[in-house]
């Protein structure tokens, strides 16, 4: 019985080997051929760096030579909070994303070159998978990349020590879990609307309105009609409060930032994460440490609907090609 068990695993993993993931390696390999380059990265790594570090270069009174390295890791990370969340993982990112693959299904269909690939013994779910996996890969290079050289340029900057860049390695940690999230859940926006629409451009242009929207759109939703928000529960449609919620989870979860009014109330007021009101010991007229959150959602509710909702988007374009007529 264990024989032809075994025999039965070989055989599986022979077939997996040789006609599953060979067949989907060579389209990733292609596809991430066709995204990558190594001036693309250069040029990707400097509109990310370009905010985090005016943030970096912006004078301070503290002297990193006489304070310990988790002061120094906190100082360096409550700087870095805004710059990573809206701009080197945020807006700058995602759109860096989603203009790398929006074309990699829409313009494949226009120029008849997705025939090339559907005549091949490789079905298109197949084909979807590779591409998706592909961008996942690529988006998780610029982010690890990225995230990590700022983390080097603001400790080298402010102190030059290995020691504060030792103890700074938890936030960094907890930006590029925050941002596999946001590769997985923006990866799956663009090839689902790359597979859907007929024009890259036109995929390109969608993903890029999401992302302003997401960032700045409810932004200005929240600022405009004040209580509302909540009587409404506008917070349920608001993606940027949302991403704000788990950005916050993760940083929780590593315990990578201290609570601190100095970056929760400018964060709270952007995102709709945290309360304007800090929290006060009445007794003792205290500051208990940082502010309360609002609640609208729990911050892993927010995590598995999102998650949740990136795998319905990449089930729908995969299954959006696959019905799709190709044609010259």
């Amino acid at each position: 019985m264990r024989n032809s068990i075994s025999e039965i695993y070989i055989k599986f993993k022979d077939w997996a080997s040789n006609y599953l993931f060979q067949r989907i390696f060579v389209v990733i390999n292609k596809t991430y051929k066709d995204i990558y380059s190594l001036k693309k990265l250069l040029i990707a790594l400097a509109i990310l760096l370009t905010v985090p570090v005016i943030f970096i270069l912006l004078p301070t009174s503290v002297d990193f030579g006489l304070i310990s390295p988790y002061h120094a890791a906190s100082i360096n990370a409550i700087a870095l909070i805004f710059p990573f969340f809206f701009w080197t993982i945020g807006i700058a990112f995602t759109i860096t994303l989603g203009s790398s693959g929006a074309p990699l299904i829409a313009e494949e269909l226009k120029s008849g070159t997705m025939l090339i690939l559907i005549s091949r013994p490789i079905s298109r779910v197949k084909i979807f998978l590779g591409k998706y996996i592909a961008l996942f890969l690529f988006g998780i290079l610029i982010s690890l990349v990225s995230i990590f050289t700022i983390g080097w340029i603001s400790v080298l900057i402010k102190s030059g020590n290995i020691d504060h860049f030792i103890s700074l390695i938890p936030f960094l940690a907890a930006m590029f879990l925050y941002s596999l999230f946001l590769v997985f859940l923006f990866t799956s926006i663009t090839l689902a609307f790359s597979s859907l629409v007929k024009k890259s451009r036109s995929a390109t242009m969608i993903v890029v309105a999401v992302v302003i929207f997401t960032f700045v759109g409810f932004l200005v939703i929240r600022m405009m009609v004040g209580d509302f928000y909540v009587t409404f529960q506008l917070y349920h449609f608001d993606l940027g409060y949302h991403l704000g919620n788990v950005f916050v989870f993760f940083i929780e979860s590593l315990n990578a930032v201290p609570p601190s009014v100095s970056w929760q109330l400018f964060f709270g007021m952007l995102t709709g994460v945290y309360s304007t009101q800090s929290a006060i010991d009445p007794d003792q007229g205290l500051n208990l440490g940082g502010l309360e959150t609002t609640n609208y959602y729990l911050p892993v509710f927010s995590f598995l609907i999102w998650m949740i909702i990136a795998v319905l988007l990449l089930i729908f374009g995969a299954l959006k090609l696959k019905k799709r007529d190709i044609t010259l």
